[in-house]
């Protein structure tokens, strides 16, 4: 008669203990961090006008792209402003209504309202 054999799902569990100072031991665990700044200048650039938009409580495309500051990495006309707002519309962070653009449901949250505002 066949032994029965254990019947494998084919995971595997692994437990690891480690010992010693926390100092010495974080560093050793922790995964690299790789600093990208590669996006900076553009995260810069849509919390700029992200802050314009809540300052100025909303504007058209042509007001919003005036209001810009000169020191921003891209320049930002009117047309090229809509690509950027029309992306920013899909995570809620603005909406259109007309030819107006409002700060969007995600920008009423306190907390990001306060940090554009800085």
């Amino acid at each position: 008669m066949p032994k029965d054999k254990d019947k494998s799902d084919g995971s595997v569990r692994i437990s690891v203990e480690i010992e010693g100072e926390y100092d010495d031991v974080v560093p050793r665990i922790q995964l690299p961090e790789e600093e990208s700044t590669h996006l900076d200048p553009l995260v810069s650039d849509i919390e700029t006008v992200l802050a314009v938009l809540v300052r100025f409580e909303g504007g058209t495309r042509s007001a919003i792209a005036e209001r810009l500051p000169d020191e921003m990495v891209a320049t930002y006309e009117a047309e090229g402003l809509v690509d950027l707002l029309s992306v920013l519309e899909r995570y809620d962070l603005v909406e259109l209504e007309g030819n107006t653009w409002k700060p969007g449901p995600t920008l009423g949250d306190k907390e990001l309202v306060e940090l554009l505002s800085d």
